[in-house]
């Protein structure tokens, strides 16, 4: 046996491109901040030697404000008095961080020191009112600091060499930050000591540098990121950086799979569609036997799916009811059946309609009162509802209890596809059942020679014995219609009378096909005025002076022409003069009519910040009529559309066409135009023929991938 091919895989070098993208972003964005990281080191360095350097300064600045208001009013005609000498003298003996004072006077050429006259020094222009770092050259390079001592007179200090040094150990050396490189400036930017880690003070090759100028002092602070430690410590932390982008690539893909994964299965795209509330009622019709003339109708499930169509039941009840999933997709349809057909059964007394109860369902410890909730005289009255249920819930003792209960209050219960499980003929005795649905597999033994024709007799026989009445399912010729009325069968349903059909195509069928008793009907005038009344509030509430109908944003996306479910409960209050419990419950109705959606086709109406819509109702889409050419369209995919692989992001598609290349294979084999094609495509999507990779598109003309089906 050959194994099934795999249509979905990762692309190994969209995967491999996506890596070394990654660890291209990683490394430049690994360079990006080790540079800021740097950067902030240093200026933080910077701003830490200021600080202390700003200390040591001030020290100096205020022995020299003393000194200067001590030797100011001493200077006269005399270049250097002696007294000026003595002062000067003394202060260079008591200062820690000054080895010398000198008193640079107004005659130029003399300067005033403790030795007494000396050649001027050359000094640069300084600020007024602010100590100034300068050099000078003798043995070696010397510190000086100048402070302006009012007039032209400027008081000079000669540094001590470990005046401002900093120390070996402090916030500006960060390690691993700055290379260990510090450099003092003077006020007009020249270089006047180095701290080097290193004790180098050559140049050095440097990547970047934080200058840090003084707001009190002429001086700066300059820090230097060196390159050679840069790209050490780059290289160091770049193994982390490329294993971190691995890392990271390997997750984008295994989301991406699992994404498409996901979006492949269908459990997901019933929970899409749960949510989105896609399911809608249909009714196949259930005929008398011996009139032909309609009884009532079984209300099925369609799946009404925004591209391909209506999906038939048989491919996703089983796995909705794997999943859980049937018990709300169940709910829904009930609570839309009941709200609709509500005006036909109120036209007709006579019909009934069943609806099939889930095991969960069943078993709730609330089932009646949710009975009683949905179907009630303002919907489908009890009396013209049936429960279905199958054998397997019917052998569960859990559910005896149940129907017993049931039983007293009024429902009605038929057993669904009887013959296929594994009950006990017992129960038919001892549990309230009315109604017994002979399964489509008996039926279709009549008129051939099978084993299981004697077993169709004998229910049949046990039926009459036990006055239960009897459905045949899937009656599809007349011998088989023939055979199950000579035999007694009440009632029947199948192809041969009619398929399942939405509501409003029910209603069409049931005009040419009256139900029992037509003519003994009596209208009912109270509870349709009721709906009238609820129809005229409607258009009330859309006209003007009713409800806010306008164009709306939420979360940056507009919906057009909708209105806020809490305003229309309000707007009912206020004009109806009822309660917000049961405006809640009218704006339900409402919704289940098909009147009103929300926006997004995700909440039932209540009482609160929803925003809903006028609605077309959801069945008219699915009665659009095919195409006329339809049958061409078959042939040409059975004849093979071209399928190749293709590669959209990180997977790979195999065994499927897009969209375009589909059209332009239908208009070269069949020559018609290409709005033609596109036609027939979206047909063959609606037919089931073709499919979406992931089942979630409509077919478009472009580059989206599609599979036969």
């Amino acid at each position: 046996m050959r194994p099934r091919a795999r249509l979905l895989d990762l692309d190994f070098w969209r995967c491999a491109a996506l890596a070394l993208a990654l660890c291209t972003l990683a490394t430049l964005g690994g360079v990006a901040w080790l540079w800021q990281s740097r950067a902030q080191a240093a200026a933080t360095s910077a701003a830490a030697a200021i600080k202390f350097l700003d200390g040591r300064l001030d020290e100096i600045d205020a022995q020299a404000q003393g000194l200067a208001a001590d030797v100011g009013a001493a200077v006269g005609d005399e270049p250097c008095p002696r007294d000026i000498n003595q002062r000067l003298l003394r202060s260079s003996l008591d200062g820690l961080l000054v080895r010398r004072w000198w008193l640079q006077g107004e005659f130029g050429t003399i300067a005033c020191g403790p030795e007494g006259p000396m050649p001027a020094l050359e000094l640069a222009p300084t600020p007024a009112g602010r100590l100034t770092l300068m050099s000078r050259r003798s043995i070696g390079v010397e510190l000086l600091a100048v402070r302006p001592a009012g007039g032209s007179q400027s008081i000079v200090a000669l540094l001590d060499p470990r005046a401002l040094a900093l120390p070996p150990h402090g916030p500006w050396q960060t390690d691993g930050a700055t290379g260990g490189r510090i450099t003092l400036h003077a006020g007009d930017g020249r270089p006047l000591q180095v701290w080097s880690r290193d004790g180098t003070a050559g140049p050095r090759n440097v990547l970047l540098q934080a200058r840090q100028a003084s707001a009190r002092h002429g001086m700066a602070v300059g820090v230097d990121v060196d390159r050679a430690g840069f790209w050490a410590d780059f290289r160091r932390q770049l193994p982390a950086l490329l294993a971190a982008a691995l890392l990271c690539s390997g997750a984008i893909a295994a989301w991406a799979w699992r994404q498409a994964v996901r979006r492949g299965r269908l459990v997901y795209r019933l929970e899409r569609a749960l949510q989105k509330r896609q399911f809608e009622p249909w009714v196949q019709p259930i005929v008398d036997l011996s009139s032909g003339r309609c009884v009532g109708g079984e209300v099925l499930m369609r799946w009404v799916h925004p591209q391909r169509g209506i999906v038939p039941p048989g491919e996703f009840i089983e796995v909705a009811e794997q999943t859980g999933l049937i018990d709300g997709m169940s709910q829904l349809v009930m609570t839309r059946a009941a709200h609709r057909l509500a005006p036909l059964a109120r036209l007709h007394r006579q019909l009934y309609f069943s609806f099939n109860l889930t095991p969960d369902q069943l078993r709730g410890p609330l089932i009646a009162q949710t009975l009683a909730e949905l179907f009630n005289p303002e919907t489908l009255p009890r009396e013209q509802v049936l429960l279905e249920l199958t054998e397997r819930e019917i052998v569960d003792p859990a559910a005896h209890g149940a129907l017993a209960a049931l039983h007293r209050v009024g429902w009605r219960v038929a057993i669904d596809d009887f013959g296929t499980g594994h009950s006990s003929l017992a129960l038919l005795e001892q549990l309230p059942i009315q109604r017994i649905k002979i399964d489509r597999a008996f039926v279709a033994s009549i008129g051939a020679r099978s084993a299981s024709r004697p077993v169709l007799d004998a229910i049949i026989g046990l039926a009459r014995e036990l006055d239960i009445g009897l459905i045949a399912e899937g009656v599809e010729t007349q011998d088989q219609w023939d055979y199950l009325a000579a035999r007694g069968v009440g009632s029947a349903q199948g192809y041969l009378m009619a398929r399942p059909m939405p509501l409003p195509a029910f209603e069409q069928w049931l005009a040419g096909h009256p139900p029992v008793s037509a003519a003994a009907d009596a209208p009912d005038t109270a509870t349709p005025l009721a709906e009238q009344e609820l129809q005229t509030m409607w258009q009330r509430m859309r006209s003007t002076g009713g409800l806010d109908i306008r164009d709306r944003m939420h979360h940056l996306r507009s919906y057009t022409q909708c209105f806020v479910a809490r305003e229309a409960v309000d707007w009912m209050v206020r004009e109806l003069g009822v309660r917000r419990a049961e405006a809640t419950h009218i704006g339900r109705r409402m919704v289940a009519l098909g009147w009103v959606r929300h926006v997004l086709d995700e909440h039932d109406f209540d009482d609160a910040e929803l925003f809903f819509t006028a609605a077309v109702h959801l069945q008219a889409a699915a009665l659009s009529p095919p195409v006329d050419d339809l049958r061409q369209a078959l042939r040409a995919l059975s004849g093979g559309v071209p399928l190749g692989t293709y590669r959209r992001r990180l997977l790979v598609h195999r065994r499927c066409a897009s969209g375009c290349r589909i059209v332009d294979w239908l208009v070269a084999r069949h020559e018609v135009s290409r709005d033609t094609a596109v036609q027939w495509a979206a047909q063959l999507m609606r037919q089931g023929m073709l499919r979406h990779v992931f089942d979630d598109q409509a077919f478009r003309d472009d580059g989206t991938l599609y599979r036969p089906a």
